[in-house]
């Protein structure tokens, strides 16, 4: 009777845990640490986020204005605030709605659908349009 009751304690718990493996949810946190990184002029960490020439090229482009900026836009860069404000999952792909706020008296927000897929088992951004 114990070892029916381990095996039942221990198949609810390996069902719990498949269920919190949410792969949204480990899509929108990759796409929260890659905008967190270019807040922060972190290029080589939102590029380990990416998995595209284009996405590479979004940073790379974000890192060229950054080296144009001065010292006050840096600084307002670095307190800007993104969030994911709706995610979509499809087949084979994930696509995350991000809200940007810049941290200014007039804060401008910036709007950006993101789409990320899973490479070598990690979810990782293909995709950012560049506006």
């Amino acid at each position: 009777m114990k070892r029916l009751a381990l095996i039942s304690v221990t198949l609810v718990s390996m069902l719990a845990l498949a269920a919190c493996s949410n792969p949204t949810k480990k899509a929108e946190q990759v796409t929260m640490d890659f905008f967190t990184a270019l807040n922060a002029g972190e290029y080589e960490k939102a590029r380990s986020y990416t998995a595209s020439e284009q996405a590479e090229s979004y940073v790379g482009l974000a890192e060229y204005f950054d080296s144009e900026e001065s010292e006050e836009a840096k600084a307002i860069r670095a307190k800007t605030t993104s969030r994911v404000t709706r995610t979509e999952q499809l087949q084979d792909t994930i696509v995350c709605y991000v809200e940007t706020i810049e941290a200014t008296d007039e804060p401008d927000t910036l709007n950006q659908k993101v789409l990320l897929t899973k490479v070598d088992n990690e979810w990782k951004i293909v995709e950012l349009p560049i506006k």
